[in-house]
């Protein structure tokens, strides 16, 4: 049973990732990136937060007795990324549960932002620009020099793709895929047709 007709026609709201310094990830996402910042609220407290976040989970951050969160979002568009940060009220310490590890280290149980590059652009020059952006953040790593292209066959065909380690551990996906000209954004669009039409 599909329950699409519960979801808005722009059904992903954002992408959420916790982070152990909340300055460098607003300098990445903000002034590097360029996300549009929306809002910041900072000294979250609260039992029914701790509920509300974290369920009955015996390691999760306790908003109701020494914990505190701060949450920071940032509008891509089509999308936004919330920074969360758990830390200790009384010493300001990230919470100990949040273990900052080099994305490319992560393995299968790494999780993603994926981000659309423009069509136009010269993707080697970007990645250049951004490892010179980036040079003196912890943990921020790029593993190659340009996207990988997964050749134009397939029901993928046309994609290119990049990943690299984010200011907090965080796997970053940068894609670009040429619209109206390979197999990729067309089964991408034709999807996304479907489903603002409820036709699943």
């Amino acid at each position: 049973m599909s329950l699409r007709n519960y979801l808005a026609d722009e059904a992903i709201q954002h992408v959420g990732d916790n982070v152990d310094d909340m300055e460098i990830s607003k300098k990445f996402y903000g002034d590097i990136l360029g996300g549009v910042f929306i809002a910041e609220i900072c000294g979250i407290v609260g039992e029914e937060w701790t509920s509300i976040l974290n369920a009955n989970t015996e390691t999760a951050p306790q908003l109701g007795c020494g914990d505190a969160l701060d949450v920071c979002f940032y509008s891509f568009g089509n999308s936004a990324v919330e920074l969360l940060r758990y830390y200790n009220g009384e010493t300001g310490k990230t919470h100990n549960e949040n273990h900052s590890i080099e994305a490319n280290k992560q393995g299968i149980a790494g999780k993603h932002i994926s981000f659309n590059l423009a069509e136009n652009i010269n993707t080697k020059e970007f990645f250049d620009k951004l490892r010179d952006a980036t040079k003196n953040i912890p943990l921020v790593s790029l593993n190659k020099t340009d996207v990988h292209h997964l050749g134009p066959d397939g029901e993928l065909g046309g994609w290119n793709c990049f990943f690299m380690s984010g200011p907090n551990g965080e796997r970053i996906e940068f894609n670009q895929i040429p619209k109206g000209l390979c197999n990729a954004d067309a089964n991408f669009t034709k999807s996304a047709v479907q489903f603002r039409n409820k036709s699943i």
